[in-house]
């Protein structure tokens, strides 16, 4: 009984509120994960109106919404009947030391109501489990009870001892599973928080280094326009300024023969006449004439895509050019001599079988591998029914039955059967794309382990992988099977003119 008696107290310190000392009346949880009385939170927070809600325990910032936490209610109900019972024995034995012992018709009202029956005034000495009420000896004989489930009083006490004890001990379980939550949660607020800003500054030095490249692109162009107006407006003022001084000279001319024209006609004035007016007619001699067409062609023309073709010397990563090595090549798929084609078909004669050959699946790798950096490219998968792409590690089994997956060395997406698509993990993962990609996009960040998919026809985000390299890893591509003479487009590697 001691042991027992010990184990309520506990549960009764367990279920006792930090404010007002005293067990829980209508428990609410904060966020926190502590419990107060609604009425002693509530009281709490109103007395400083001018702070935020805070948890009087931690001194955590919580909100004001309160969670009623009914089985922790229902828990402390229980210990408090529990107590008011294990409470009774000892007051009756002190009332016998005190007083003479009375008859239950002289019990006190008080006394009368908690130990003995209202109805039959007598002890209550037994349990109605079906009702949840104590009763007498009369009331487990008459009909009422007669046919419940009634048990001793002290046996119900110990029944619900124990298990409250039970309940106690599931609600320290449950509490231990809510705390380590709450800190992984916190700890995942936390990455999510440090992965935000990490992401944000790359994407802010990204976009830095684009407009840097714009501006000194716009200001070069525009100082190739402005050196060409000076050199235009200067040869003009040039050509205004010797046009300038014929007009001086054809201006004196004209006065001159203006003037011989007013004389007198006399037989004088003729001689030499001739000379004269050649010698007072020049002759104007316009310089060389310019065209105020400035060429747009020369400043304008196709200038975002003249800007955009020499911003590929900043991009990283730019597109990368990828090459198939027939080396790796299952013997039914057929490699382009430009090795940037691939398909299914008939089996390829006199294949050496070399130990980088794919022997069981329609796989065939990159040229090149990578183990360091950032790479980017594109394939072609137009109306293919079946197509993989991703990458693999060199160490990859090519002669063996394998699983498409990371622990096998793939990082793969895949299409199947014309609409289902699938990351391939080790646990199923279908993926639901808003359309068909005709162009898929493949990012390789070998640093921080990221193998990432696109539409590259609008380079909206399909999946991404996200795991440790510790070895080089090619680009994979596999055509898929021919399947009832459907899916016989090859898969092609995109390349763009230098």
């Amino acid at each position: 009984m001691a042991s027992e008696v010990r184990a309520l107290e506990e549960l009764h310190g367990e279920l006792t509120c930090s404010v007002c000392l005293d067990l829980f009346r209508e428990p609410v949880i904060l966020e926190c994960g502590h419990h107060f009385c609604r009425v002693c939170i509530t009281q709490c927070w109103d007395a400083k109106p001018e702070e935020s809600p805070t948890c009087p325990q931690c001194r955590k910032t919580c909100t004001s919404n309160l969670r009623p936490n009914s089985l922790l209610c229902n828990v402390v109900e229980s210990v408090r009947r529990a107590k008011a019972m294990d409470t009774r024995p000892r007051e009756q034995s002190v009332r016998q030391r005190d007083v003479v012992h009375k008859p239950p018709g002289a019990a006190s009202g008080s006394d009368r109501g908690r130990e003995y029956c209202q109805e039959h005034e007598e002890k209550l000495k037994l349990f109605c489990e079906d009702d949840q009420v104590a009763i007498c000896l009369v009331c487990g004989m008459s009909r009422d009870h007669r046919m419940h489930h009634v048990i001793p009083i002290n046996e119900a006490f110990e029944n619900y001892k124990d298990q409250l004890t039970l309940a106690l001990r599931r609600v320290r379980l449950q509490k231990e599973q809510a705390v380590r939550f709450q800190a992984q949660t916190n700890q995942i607020i936390v990455t999510v928080k440090e992965q935000t800003a990490a992401l944000e500054d790359q994407m802010a030095e990204e976009f830095r280094q684009l407009r840097e490249f714009l501006d000194r692109e716009e200001e070069e162009v525009k100082g190739r326009l402005r050196r060409e107006k000076e050199r235009r407006t200067r040869r003009l003022a040039e050509s205004v300024a010797h046009a300038a001084g014929q007009l001086s000279s054809l201006q004196a001319a004209e006065e001159q023969l203006r003037r011989k024209l007013q004389q007198e006609e006399n037989p004088a004035l003729l001689r030499g006449m001739r000379d004269f007016i050649l010698r007072s007619e020049p002759v104007f001699h316009p310089p060389e004439e310019l065209s105020a067409d400035l060429q747009p062609g020369e400043f304008v023309g196709p200038l975002q895509y003249r800007v955009w073709r020499k911003m590929r010397s900043i991009l990283h990563p730019d597109l990368k050019v990828v090459t198939l090595d027939p080396d790796t090549a299952y013997p039914h798929l057929m490699v382009s001599a430009c090795r940037t084609h691939v398909s299914a078909g008939d089996i390829q004669p006199n294949l050496p079988d070399n130990p980088e050959r794919f022997t069981r699946y329609n796989i065939v790798l990159g040229s090149e591998g990578f183990v360091s950096g950032r790479h980017y490219w594109e394939v072609e998968v137009g109306e293919k029914t079946a197509w993989g792409l991703g990458v693999a590690v060199e160490s990859v089994n090519r002669k063996e039955e394998i699983n498409l997956c990371p622990e096998d060395g793939f990082w793969t997406l895949v299409l199947r059967n014309g609409d289902e698509y699938e990351a391939c993990t080790s646990m199923e993962n279908l993926l639901r794309l808003p359309r068909k990609p005709q162009r898929v996009g493949i990012y390789l960040d070998y640093p921080r382990g990221l193998v990432s998919f696109y539409d590259a026809g609008d380079m909206s985000h399909i999946f991404t992988f996200t795991d440790t390299f510790k070895e080089k890893v090619y680009p994979y591509f596999n055509p898929w099977p021919i399947i009832n003479g459907r899916n016989r487009e090859p898969l092609i590697v995109v390349t763009l003119p230098p």
